[in-house]
């Protein structure tokens, strides 16, 4: 059976997938179509899914190896392919209430950044915590040629120590040991991503990990940045998507970035990621 997708009506680089039932597994032709949709509208929706942990896992996997990320507090025990973004912790990981409440881009600051995420919803409160998405090929292909030249062949400075320090001074973040750091040094990415499959040009900086520009004072490539990161994240480039339980949303990590939103902490909130791997950006 062919993959069907629904494009939102006011955001064509959302598709919600209708019947493909994630709790089997999905065969060669349909994970080709999915690896085109991807490509076409950066964000696929799931909606009513009933998904275990192993297959969570083996659907992500037809997308390819999976990342295993830095902070292992979060990562659920027997599945580390699993990030539980979980407000009450789950089987002995560490809480968070809204980890991702900036935007960003997930694990840009490695030298192969993933290339997508699959986030899956258990328990949503019954107002807030929506995820915010900026479709990154619209906001470059929306900036004056002036800005476009500017821009070519500038590459930002990616982190990931700085932003997990400051989100930490509120004491609901884990201490990073020193092996810890030493896996996420800073790296340096081209500004405007190419995606190797398509052609298309994308901004790739975001508010969390992008820290500077190479070769430029630092008060000057803040500046640009900032400016950058206010017109990617101007109403027109936004969706923003309502969680319901069983929904899988499948980003494109190369061409989007993402914010969390707040929500009452009286309300249990859990979320399971994967996140794939990716390739060096161009």
């Amino acid at each position: 059976m062919s993959v069907s997708l629904k494009p939102m009506t006011t955001t064509a680089f959302v598709a919600v997938v209708e019947n493909v039932d994630l709790s089997q597994p999905v065969s060669s032709s349909t994970v080709a179509e999915l690896r085109s949709a991807i490509n076409r509208h950066s964000i696929l929706v799931f909606r009513g899914q009933t998904i275990d942990n192993d297959q969570h896992v083996a659907f992500s996997r037809n997308f390819g190896a999976l990342e295993i990320h830095t902070v292992k507090q979060y990562l659920l025990p027997d599945y580390p392919e699993i990030i539980a973004l979980a407000n009450r912790g789950e089987n002995g990981t560490t809480p968070i209430d809204n980890g991702g409440a900036y935007w960003h881009s997930d694990i840009s600051y490695k030298i192969k950044p993933p290339m997508g995420s699959l986030l899956y919803s258990l328990e949503v409160p019954p107002d807030g915590g929506d995820t915010l998405y900026a479709d990154m090929y619209a906001a470059y292909d929306a900036l004056d040629e002036n800005m476009k030249r500017k821009l070519e062949g500038l590459r930002a400075i990616h982190g990931y120590a700085a932003r997990f320090e400051k989100m930490g001074e509120g004491g609901k973040r884990p201490q990073l040991s020193a092996e810890q750091l030493a896996e996420v040094p800073e790296v340096n990415h081209p500004i405007v991503r190419t995606n190797p499959e398509t052609g298309r040009k994308a901004l790739y900086i975001n508010e969390g990990f992008t820290l500077g520009i190479e070769g430029m004072p630092m008060d000057e490539g803040r500046a640009l940045l900032d400016t950058l990161n206010a017109h990617a994240t101007e109403p027109r480039f936004i969706y923003a998507h309502h969680w319901r339980v069983g929904d899988l949303v499948f980003w494109d990590n190369r061409a989007t970035m993402h914010c969390a939103t707040a929500y009452d902490t009286q309300y249990a909130r859990t979320m399971h990621r994967t996140t794939i791997q990716g390739d060096t950006p161009i």
